[in-house]
């Protein structure tokens, strides 16, 4: 799974997904800890953003806080769907795209400042591709963590359901500094400092609200973004569930305990074509794997769910950052 990581880089990679230093000089701390100089820790993870080991060091939103996001999908003929793809793919607000196994085969997540802008490229997207867009918005946040441990064995339960966010502690300041995070921090000795000169802060003012930000719920987490498919992760499985509406907290929470689901979301249905009301997403090494933990998942929820699907991912058309773009202010 990570032959491709020499055991520095593994750590460096593994063990600051999470809890990332918010201080002045993280890389010196970061460093220390690890057994290697500041400035090798700096150069070790330019190369593994440079081999796309790790998309970037920064923050992880809540969904729908600071922005409107959407999961979409659309089912493109085998001829058109690089085409479609590319399409997909040019617009700034689309941060993930995957082809998947099923007849609704190109899934893509998309970001916006607000609902008016999200809707707007939807649209866009179906004029431009002319194909129908489905749009699955997420109703409920059950789990979500792609921070998970890339050297032990994930066994432990969870805990199961993520806890509320709180809106009231954002400022209209914390806007411009999530946009200036949205491709990560400098990979500098004082790489909040930069931050900080861009927007005419201070370096401890920029550091303060992080902190609030992160405590409050709206940053879930603040660390290495690792991109699971290039370390051995290549089972990408996105399971579908039809839950009885009045089991689906239950069935969400009961999923989410698993150490192996990485994210859970209830989401609407489109009826008649789509009936699925609960997402789930397990990274595994393979797909006799995967299967093993969306089988268990059935097997314990086997009374309130109605149908299913599995929809492994086979191709990857873009991953990175959700990008803010604000002109001014917060967004309504």
């Amino acid at each position: 799974m990570s032959a491709q990581l020499s055991d520095i880089d593994l750590v460096l990679v593994d063990k600051w997904q999470h809890n990332f230093p918010l201080v002045p000089k993280p890389f010196n701390l970061i460093a220390r800890e690890t057994g290697v100089d500041a400035l090798d820790a700096i150069s070790s993870y330019e190369r593994l953003v440079a081999n796309g080991v790790i998309s970037r060091i920064g923050a992880v939103l809540a969904p729908n806080t600071v922005s409107a996001s959407c999961l979409a999908a659309v089912s493109a003929p085998p001829h058109f769907v690089e085409t479609a793809a590319q399409i997909i793919n040019d617009e700034p607000g689309v941060n993930h795209n995957y082809l998947r196994e099923n007849d609704l085969n190109i899934w893509f997540v998309v970001v916006e400042r607000d609902r008016a802008t999200l809707e707007a490229t939807l649209d866009r997207i179906e004029r431009t591709t002319n194909l129908v867009v489905h749009a699955f918005r997420m109703e409920k946040a059950f789990h979500l963590d792609l921070g998970f441990s890339l050297t032990e064995q994930r066994l432990e339960k969870k805990t199961p359901v993520l806890p509320p966010v709180d809106m009231s502690v954002l400022e209209p300041g914390d806007i411009g500094l999530l946009e200036k995070l949205s491709d990560g921090i400098p990979l500098s000795d004082r790489p909040f400092l930069r931050i900080a000169l861009k927007l005419g802060r201070s370096e401890t003012s920029v550091l303060e609200r992080l902190k609030i930000l992160q405590d409050a719920g709206i940053i879930r987490r603040f660390g290495v973004v690792v991109r699971h498919r290039s370390i051995g992760y290549k089972a990408n499985a996105m399971s579908v569930w039809n839950v009885r509406d009045e089991h689906i907290d239950d069935v969400g929470a009961m999923f989410s305990a698993d150490p192996m689901v990485s994210l859970c979301y209830q989401r609407n249905r489109e009826m008649p074509l789509w009936p699925y009301n609960l997402y789930t997403m397990t990274h595994a090494n393979s797909r006799e794997e995967a299967l093993e933990v969306i089988n268990r998942l059935s097997t314990m929820a086997t009374q309130h769910v109605m149908s299913s699907d599995v929809l492994f991912s086979t191709k990857c058309f873009k991953q990175r950052g959700a990008r803010l773009a604000y002109n001014a202010g917060v967004s309504a």
